[in-house]
């Protein structure tokens, strides 16, 4: 990678041959000039998703990736259309997708510069004249460099975090011992570079498996500037360019092109342990060491859910004590099966590390090297032979890597894992699978595993890439794990990792770090950028792999800190000078002093376990990284793009609700933190360690850390933490006789954290979330997933459990409900969930829901209150409704971007009570109050209890109405757009309880009526919940919620129009009907009674407009009663515009016949289901129904009479229509006898013309004979002296008057003649005699072959 042969094709053309659709195609292929195929380059760009772009740079020694870890998607762009704009003059073409906008110039070499949104400055540029360059047998990618932005991914590089200004070797290496902040490569082979910035962020990923080298702004050049510069050592370039908003738009696409991270066991989120000693001993035994580890942890009370066998187990029992995999020391394990099973029943799984190479004393060697399993040396013509790690720390011994494009090596490998799953090994270990080969030039097999490219002959690892043996080895393990166990999730740790490895293994670490209090800050960016780039179940050897023990105080800390990590693993191999063989361990109880820290430490560990585990779901299903960056979803707040926290080795989030920090120096007790903050609006953090302080968000604070309590754990105040048992669990029900010992995952708690009963003098003022507490309720809503933990990930069901609680002033309401979309269960719903306070709030919790029962259990053994919350609500989502929901959340547009500084919207409130009149308000609240708007109302009834019906009737009832608007955004999108935010709306949703079924509706613009019973079982005997209603007509659409328990209704009311708010008609109308009849709030047909008579009252008016249309057109045609003729005659243009008023009045009928069948249908379903289920109403919902009942008939009377009219509008309409294009055609007829009449005048001018000239030639004729005989006598060659002169010559007639007929004669004759020739020409076919346009008059004739003609008018047609 150190010499530089860079060359920078220019002259670049398109390539019609692959250009498609005219050049309005979202993609592009250049050619560059060249003298021969060698010299010419071939660029391409193309759109694969509307955020995502796909380049390629190649010449025909340059190929494309033989074997890319990702592989091309087809373009997709769901409703986002492209537009394509190119000048023919201009090497130019702009691609636009919805926000995002690329510009592709190739007037030198190609440049690409993306845009997002408006912006005038692209958010990427390549860089000028030096952009996509061959060097040698690779080629390199440059582009501009933005200082002062932030850089993350790469896989797993050297602290800091942010990886602007530094270089990066693109390969992996077996890094034992590595320093945190300055070694470079280490084991990850991710060449995904994100450029992130408050603007937007763009991420560039190469498909190649080939080494390669990104320089990250650490080049300069006075001529070039900054750039940065991805160069790769073989191969053409094939890169995706992804824009997204945010970080997490970039990484959730950069999933969905190389595949989501697998999501592993449920026993992973617990404690892992370790050690190279254990399986390294002789005496006592291995299996005895590592029986007694796991008997030690049960001893001193911390529990261990998994193992990870080292190496030790496959050294051999005789000289050469070399490592050989898949083989079984047995003096070491004597009987791997009994082994297993021992450690199975005390809940102990096991993960059996292997390595990807066999030493040359391996009993295999000889016949994998003879069946070509290996790699072979074009040098020597044989197998490839390298120096091997074998034994200790820095020995080794000669060997070969196992060639996974061989099928003799693929195979001997998915065998052996085969063989380690018969004896129960629950996991495969991925060890050493770095491939770090010392030449470019061995040779791969490409028998299995890869496609090759037709035409391709190159089979050296350098162009196919070391980094694709990792993936394949991966693939193998994972494989054969599925063939052995195809009823359990597999589970693959793998060290080494390319972007397509993390398809077949679930789980990587950092690799053999080194104790030290540094190397436990630099973990903490290796972490965040390792989930930047999808390796997301991600963790550390707390205490460090190799060097010297911990302190007590540094172990605690690092334990303090690794327990809020999604990995949680302790193990080491450290070596000393008298000790390079078997080394020593960190054991978690080696210092009396600090077990019991350490103990409660790993209990809480498991008691986080539901937090944990729900976290790598949502990384399963949304590629969400449990461990971010502080700055991730906090883009607005200045402070995270601030240096200290662009090195990202001091704090980071937890999931939505933790952000941890630690201590990072022997002897510190406290630890400065920053909270980060969205506009001033956050409620702050509470510390969930002694004093328990409230503290401000947006800001920085020292925190006190003291070793032997904590390090600095935030919480974040409206958020929720599920927890369970303080030791390893199961969620399956049956009896597992590998695992007899396993607890029953059969308890759940839930840590609220509601905002303090006091304003603190930080909050800003302004915002209804931060104003005092009262007797209404604050509402926060939390969501966590549970499944099974085991199955495959196709067969899981995945169970959402929301929590919402209402904080005010006197108490904390609390509901919890459970979606089911399958047949799992958890374990926990029988005992119920028990809420758990933070220290020091008192105040009592109050359960929703009519059957919820409540018990008070005191205080926990950390003085915490807590509550057990009993008959939980289970909701079972269908499929259907499951994928409207995913639907509608993916592909649902807003005009967020274009709703102003201040967007407000109307909001309707009705409020009914047996004891006081119906009040009504009406106001326009700002966006970000509409969700509180929603929330439930308080009630003075005690809603722990079961009321009767008696009590049920003596609450009131509520409405709460909402109206937003929707437009289309462009015409090319043809879903519209809704006026309001993602999150508001989606708030809105989920506080009114609205079926995610009726969201299937909305976004595919139903019309019609529709209704969704609830599905909440167990609230009483008669299964009573909430009702979803949806309305769709031209206008608008009405979606609302009735909760039969509460007599509550929420409603949205959604304005259908194009492209402008000018229709203000519709939500008048409906608003007006609904003041009206207000009082009738307590009936769960209100609003479709309100929707019925608002469509009649609507259509009413429109009717009478278009009645009104149609009567003036009958008067202007004469086809009024009121009118006996055509005043005015109506030309072609108004009697088009007619045709097109009439046209449309009909479309309109069309459509109002349609409205009122619906409303027939809403009329029919309210009589049905009120005169069905009589027995379910209260007095007063009898009462507002009964009177609703009372007035439909009327509705349905003036209804009727409307539709009476519009039948007979219609007949009108299409009689009217009739006449009007009768009037066309006698306005047509009347148009050509025009013409006609014009023709006729025009032929008589002609022959006037004619008679004319016939006058002429009279005149001419008669004084020709006098000139003829005046120019005769003129003439020299005649002397008339000869009469009566005195002089008289002897004759007239001279002698040269011959000359006179010699030149006289023959020109007459000529002239004849030509005119006979000129007479005598073809004047077309057919000529008639007698033509009124012909014959003696002169008149032009036209052939009746060529022009029909009528009689003799002359009139042509």
């Amino acid at each position: 990678m150190f010499q530089q042969y860079e060359r920078v094709p220019k002259d670049y053309g398109l390539d019609v041959s692959n250009e498609a659709g005219s050049g309005k195609s979202p993609s592009i292929t250049l050619i560059s000039a060249g003298g021969n195929k060698d010299e010419k380059a071939s660029f391409s760009f193309e759109a694969v998703r509307p955020n995502v772009f796909r380049t390629t740079f190649t010449t025909s020694q340059h190929p494309l990736p033989p074997h890319p870890s990702a592989k091309r998607p087809e373009p997709v762009f769901g409703s986002t259309s492209p537009e394509v704009s190119n000048e023919d003059k201009t090497c130019s073409r702009t691609i636009k997708l919805g926000d995002v906008k690329a510009v592709v110039d190739w007037s030198n070499s190609p440049v690409i510069s993306l845009f997002l949104g408006d912006q005038v400055k692209p958010l990427h540029r390549d860089l000028d004249f030096r952009s996509y360059a061959v060097d040698g047998s690779g080629v390199a990618h440059y582009t501009v460099y933005k200082m002062d932005s932030l850089h993350v991914g790469l896989g797993e590089k050297a602290a800091p975090m942010d990886l602007s200004g530094r270089s990066f070797n693109i390969t992996a290496s077996d890094t034992f011992g590595y320093d945190a902040y300055r070694t470079d490569p280490l084991y990850k082979h991710i060449p995904l570079l994100i450029n992130v910035t408050p603007k937007g962020c763009v991420g560039m990923f190469s498909t190649s498996h080939a080494r390669g080298t990104w320089a990250v702004g650490s080049e300069i050049d006075g001529m070039w500037g900054h750039f940065k510069v991805y160069r790769q050592a073989h191969g053409g370039l094939e890169e995706y360019l992804i824009v997204g908003k945010t970080v997490a738009e970039v990484v959730r696409s950069y999933a969905e092109l190389v595949g989501f991270p697998l999501l592993m066991p449920r026993y992973m989120m617990g404690y892992v342990g370790g050690g190279m000693k254990y399986s390294m001993e002789d005496s006592p035994r291995a299996c005895d060491s590592i029986l007694n580890f796991i008997r030690n942890c049960e001893l001193h009370g911390m529990p261990c859910s998994a193992f990870q066998m080292s190496s030790g187990y496959t050294v051999a029992e005789t000289v050469p004590k070399t490592r050989n995999v898949f083989t079984w020391n047995r003096h070491r394990f004597p009987d791997p099966r009994e082994f297993t099973r021992e450690c199975h029943k005390h809940g102990v799984r096991l993960l059996a590390n292997v390595k990807p190479y066999v030493l040359a004393n391996h009993p295999d060697y000889l016949k994998l090297k003879q069946s070509g399993a290996f790699f072979k040396d074009p040098n020597t013509g044989t197998t490839a032979v390298a120096r091997l790690w074998s034994a200790g720390g820095g020995e080794s011994g000669e060997g070969s890597h196992l060639d996974f494009t061989s099928k003799a090596g693929y195979n001997w490998w998915y065998d052996g894992v085969k063989a380690l799953k018969e004896f129960r090994i629950d996991a495969m270990w991925n060890d050493n699978n770095e491939y770090n080969t010392p030449s470019d030039d061995w040779q791969c097999a490409l028998e299995t595993g890869v496609t090759v490219p037709p035409g391709e002959s190159r089979n050296h690892i350098g162009l196919w890439g070391r980094a694709l043996h990792t993936e394949l080895v991966g693939k193998s393990s994972h494989d054969a794990t599925i063939e052995m166990e195809p009823k359990v999730r597999p589970f693959v740790l793998t060290r080494s990792a390319t972007a397509g490895t993390m398809r077949y293994c679930a789980s990587s670490w950092s690799g053999d770090n080194v104790t030290s209090w540094e190397g436990m800050k630099g973990a903490n960016a290796l972490a965040l950028n390792a989930g930047f780039s999808l390796l997301q179940c991600y963790g550390h050897d707390i205490g460090g792999f190799e060097g010297p023990q911990p302190t007590p105080e540094l172990l605690v800390r690092w334990i303090q800190l690794g327990v809020h990590s999604p990995r949680f693993t302790i193990n080491c191999y450290k070596t000393n000078p008298d000790d390079n063989l078997i080394g020593e361990v960190i054991e978690p109880w080696q210092y009396p002093s600090v077990e019991p820290i350490i103990r409660d430490t790993i209990k809480r560990r498991y008691e986080l376990v539901p937090y944990t585990y729900s976290l790598m779901l949502k990384s399963h299903r949304d590629a969400v990284p449990p461990q971010r960056w502080t700055g991730w979803g906090y883009e607005s707040d200045a402070t995270v793009w601030t240096k200290e926290l662009l090195k990202g080795d001091t704090q980071y989030w937890f999931g939505d609700a933790l952000l941890i920090a630690g201590v990072y120096e022997p002897g510190v007790s406290s630890a400065r933190v920053y909270l980060p903050g969205r506009s001033g609006h956050d409620l702050g953090f509470l510390n969930l360690t002694a004093p328990y302080q409230y503290l401000e968000a947006g800001k920085w604070h020292e925190i006190s850390s003291t070793w032997h309590s904590s390090i600095p754990v935030l919480v974040r105040i409206g958020s929720a933490i599920p927890t369970g048992k303080t030791k390893p669990t199961t969620c399956i029900e049956a009896e597992d006789e590998e695992f007899p010992n396993l607890e029953k995952d059969d308890y759940r708690g839930v840590e609220i954290f509601p905002r303090p009963l006091a304003k603190y003098p930080h909050w800003p003022d302004g915002d209804e979330r931060l104003a005092p507490l009262g007797a209404e309720p604050t509402w926060f809503h939390n969501t966590w997933l549970e499944d099974d933990g085991q199955s495959p990930v196709e067969k899981t069901t995945l169970c959402e459990v929301s929590i919402a609680y209402g904080v005010s002033r006197g108490e904390i309401r609390v509901k919890i409900e459970v979606q089911k979309e399958g047949a799992f269960e958890p374990l926990w719903l029988a005992n119920d969930v028990t809420v758990v306070l933070p220290v020091g709030e008192e105040r009592p919790v109050k359960a929703e829901g009519e059957n919820s029962s409540l018990r008070d259990l005191g205080r926990d053994a950390k003085g915490r209150r807590t509550w057990n919350v009993g008959r939980v609500a289970i909701a079972i989502m269908d499929e259907f409704a499951q994928l409207s929901r995913e639907n509608f959340e993916v592909f649902q547009r807003y005009g967020d971007t274009a709703l102003g500084p201040d967007p407000r919207h109307r909001a309707i409130a009705v409020y009914a009570s047996p004891t006081a009149p119906t009040v009504y308000v009406e106001k326009d609240l700002k966006l970000g109050h509409l969700p509180k708007f929603f929330k439930t109302r308080s009630s003075s009834t005690d809603s722990n209890v079961r009321q009767s019906a008696t009590a049920t009737a003596s609450r009131g009832a509520s409405l709460k109405l909402v109206v937003i608007d929707s437009r289309l955004e462009s015409w090319s999108n043809f879903f519209a757009s809704l006026w309001v935010t993602k999150d508001v709306f989606l708030d809105l949703v989920d506080a009114m309880g609205m079926s995610p079924s009726a969201l299937w509706l909305l976004r595919s613009e139903y019309d019609g009526f529709h209704h969704f019973p609830c599905s909440v079982a167990g609230y009483d005997e008669g299964g009573v919940g909430i009702d979803t209603y949806y309305v769709g007509t031209s206008n608008f659409v009405l979606i609302w919620t009735f909760d039969r328990r509460t007599l509550q209704t929420h409603a949205l009311w959604i304005l259908r129009q194009g492209q402008s708010f000018s229709n203000s008609a519709p939500v008048a109308w409906f608003v007006n009907v609904l003041r009206r009849h207000q009082e009738h709030v307590y009936s769960p047909f209100l609003l479709a009674y309100v929707t019925a008579l608002s469509v009649c009252c609507l259509f009413d008016g429109e009717i009478s407009y278009r009645a009104h249309v149609v009567r003036l057109t009958e008067r202007e045609t004469g086809y009024s009663t009121h009118s006996s003729s055509i005043e005015e005659r109506l030309g072609m243009e108004s009697l088009t515009v007619s045709i097109k008023e009439v046209g449309e009045v009909l479309n309109h009928i069309a459509n109002k016949e349609r409205h009122f069948r619906l409303v027939d249908s809403i009329l029919d379903f309210v009589l049905e289901n009120a005169i069905s289920d009589p027995g379910i109403f209260t007095p007063a919902q009898e009462e507002s129904t009964r009177r609703l009942l009372a007035a439909i008939p009327l509705l349905r009377t003036r209804m009727h009479a409307s539709q009476e009219y519009l039948k007979y509008l219609k007949e009108r309409s299409e009689r009217l229509s009739a006449v009007l294009f009768a009037l066309l055609t006698h306005e047509d007829s009347a148009t050509h006898a025009e013409l006609a009449d014009a023709s006729r005048h025009i032929a008589e001018a002609a022959q006037r013309d004619s008679r004319s000239m016939k006058t002429v030639a009279i005149m001419t004729m008669a004084f020709l004979p006098a000139t003829f005989f005046a120019a005769l006598f003129a003439l020299p060659s005649l002397d008339w002296r000869a009469f009566g002169t005195p002089n008289p010559a002897p004759s007239v007639v001279q002698p040269g008057f011959w000359v006179y007929w010699a030149f006289t004669l023959p020109a007459t004759a000529l002239v004849f003649l030509l005119w006979a020739l000129l007479d005598n020409r073809p004047r077309g076919k057919g000529r008639r005699k007698g033509d009124g346009l012909g014959g003696a008059d002169g008149a032009s004739v036209v052939g009746d072959e060529e022009r029909p003609r009528s009689g003799g008018s002359g009139k042509l047609e």
